[in-house]
């Protein structure tokens, strides 16, 4: 079974319908989910630092000084 994650959030769901369906109050561009387009992995980088972390949901609860427009890191593909 797949998984799909908000790469706003981390949070994972068992379908994109599920994903994009609820409301995510980490998403700067607006009030939904938005879809991680990358693979699952071991390890999660920060695109902007270089950070890297165990899993999406860590990654995407920091802050990041160096991203410019949200201050919060994004993962990299």
């Amino acid at each position: 079974m797949a998984n799909f994650y908000c790469k706003c959030c981390g949070i994972k769901y068992t379908s994109v319908s599920s994903l994009t369906s609820g409301s995510c109050s980490k998403n700067p561009e607006g009030k939904k989910h938005a879809l991680y387009e990358g693979s699952e992995k071991s390890k999660y980088v920060c695109k902007f630092c270089g950070i890297k972390y165990t899993s999406l949901s860590s990654l995407c609860s920091g802050s990041c000084s160096k991203n410019p427009t949200t201050k919060k890191h994004s993962p990299a593909l």
